[in-house]
């Protein structure tokens, strides 16, 4: 007579319980690890003068270029001094000159959303001394919808929020 032994139980064995604990541990380690990885702050960009001026460039003597610049709650403000004697065209001029830098700009901090300007001319009276121009702020949204249609380069001023002239 041929007879077999039987085990009572479920049918699993201590080995293969040991191997699925190890498994959920494992599976539930490296879920809390990629969480915790996610959640890492953004890094909020530094800006300087010697980051900036590659974008705009450096006023100096006769060359238009970035004066100086601050940072506030409401993002970044810009002095922009621009040098140009004649002034029948000086929206257009202006649009033509800080488009490209604007989009520069854009492109190369992810994280700048609204840029205001303050354009300074040198005086009519005295070319030493820099008078305000206008100022104007601008967003990310306006640039997207309107820097990559040239519109900005040519109605700059007339995109631009809280437009401001001082002459």
């Amino acid at each position: 007579m041929n007879t077999r032994r039987h085990r009572g139980g479920p049918g699993w064995t201590i080995p293969a319980l040991a191997l699925a604990a190890a498994a959920g541990l494992a599976l539930w380690g490296t879920t809390a690890c990629r969480s915790e990885r996610e959640a890492a702050p953004k890094v909020r960009e530094e800006f300087s003068l010697a980051s900036l001026t590659p974008v705009f460039g450096e006023a100096r003597d006769a060359n238009s270029g970035l004066a100086d610049f601050t940072e506030s709650d409401q993002g970044l403000i810009l002095s922009y001094h621009f040098y140009l004697t004649d002034r029948t065209d000086a929206d257009q001029e202006i649009a033509r000159e800080l488009a490209p830098k604007i989009r520069r700009l854009y492109g190369r901090f992810r994280n700048v959303d609204r840029v205001s300007f303050e354009v300074s001319m040198p005086d009519k009276a005295s070319p030493d001394y820099w008078s305000p121009y206008v100022s104007f702020s601008l967003t990310r949204k306006i640039v997207k919808r309107t820097g990559w249609t040239d519109l900005l380069d040519t109605d700059l001023l007339g995109n631009a929020l809280n437009v401001r002239r001082t002459r």
